[in-house]
C-alpha cells in the first residue's frame, strides 16, 4: 500500500506512492482546522500537491472513530455555554468553506473513503469529491436537527445537483440515520465496500483513475464544475443564517435538551 509517511500535520498524515497521495484525517479535525496557522500549514500542504504535475489523484480518508451526532452536539454545547468562543466558531466556519471550495475546484481528481458515524460536516467534504467510497455499516446522520441549525458545507449545493432538488430536500429534512446500502441506493456514494478493505479498495480505484491522461482527466473535471460561484454564495448564507441562530436563547435550550436525551458526555 502506503509505506512511507511523506508528511504529518495535526489535522491528517500524508502518504505517497507514484502519482497518488493518500490523506488520513485525524479526529481532532473540527477544533484543529479553526486555529489558523494549523489550517494554513493544512492549505500549504494541498497548494504543494495541486502545484505538483505529477500528481493526479487524491484519497481523502475519513478517521476511524468518529461519534458523528453527539460529537457534533458536543462542539455546540461548547458554543452554547462559552467555552468555545464565538471568534474561533467564525474562524471554523470559515475554515470549512475554504476547504469545500478547494475540494470542489482542485486541478486534481479527489476520492472520498470514510467509515462510521458520519456526520453532514463530513459528508459535505465527500460530495465535494469526485468519488466517494464508503465502508459498509457506516451511516450519514443530520444531528443539525437535533439543536435546531442547518446544516454547514454546501449540501444545499451539491445534493440538488446530484439526486434533485426533491430528493435532496426529503434528505435534508430526515432525522434518522442513513445507512451505507440507501446512501448506494440514491447515488450519493459510488461504492460500498468492506470495513477492513476500504483503503486497499480505495487505492485500487485511485491508480485505476491516474491511468487516464492529465489533460483528460483535470478537463472533464473543469468542464463538469463551471458553477462554483452558487457554490461560494450557499457557503456564505450558511455562515450568515448558522451566525445567527447560534446566538439566540431559543439555541442554548435546544442544546441542553438534546445534551440530556442523546446522553452526550463531555
Amino acid at each position: 500500500m502506503f509505506e512511507n509517511r511523506s508528511g504529518d500535520t495535526p489535522i491528517f498524515s500524508c502518504y505517497r506512492s507514484g502519482s497518488v497521495v493518500l490523506l488520513k484525517l485525524k479526529n481532532n479535525l473540527v477544533n484543529a482546522i479553526s486555529d489558523i496557522d494549523i489550517k494554513e500549514l493544512m492549505f500549504d500542504y494541498f497548494k504543494r500537491f495541486t502545484s505538483d504535475p505529477s500528481v493526479k489523484v487524491i484519497i481523502l480518508m475519513g478517521a476511524e472513530g468518529k461519534k458523528g451526532r453527539n460529537e457534533y452536539i458536543d462542539f455546540y454545547r461548547k458554543v452554547a455555554c462559552g467555552s468555545l468562543s464565538f471568534d474561533k466558531l467564525e474562524r471554523l466556519y470559515h475554515a470549512l468553506n475554504q476547504f469545500i471550495l478547494k475540494l470542489a475546484t482542485v486541478n486534481k481528481y479527489v476520492i472520498h473513503a470514510d467509515r462510521g458515524q458520519i456526520d453532514t460536516i463530513f459528508l459535505s467534504m465527500a460530495l465535494a469529491c469526485d468519488y466517494r467510497v464508503l465502508a459498509t455499516g457506516s451511516v450519514y446522520q443530520n444531528p443539525y436537527h437535533n439543536i435546531g441549525l442547518v446544516p454547514k458545507g454546501g449540501l444545499a449545493y451539491f445534493l440538488p445537483r446530484m439526486i434533485g432538488s426533491a430528493a435532496a430536500s426529503k434528505f435534508l429534512l430526515r432525522k434518522d440515520d442513513i445507512t451505507a446500502k440507501e446512501a448506494l441506493g440514491i447515488k450519493i456514494v459510488d461504492r460500498i465496500v468492506p470495513p477492513d478493505r476500504l483503503e486497499e479498495e480505495t487505492v485500487k480505484m485511485a491508480r485505476s483513475i491516474a491511468e487516464v491522461p492529465a489533460e483528460t482527466l483535470f478537463g472533464v473535471k473543469k468542464l463538469l464544475n463551471l458553477s462554483q460561484d452558487d457554490l461560494h454564495r450557499v457557503l456564505e448564507v450558511e455562515s450568515i443564517e448558522l451566525r445567527r441562530i447560534v446566538r439566540s436563547e431559543e439555541f442554548r435550550q435546544e442544546v441542553t435538551g438534546a445534551v440530556e436525551r442523546f446522553g452526550v458526555r463531555y
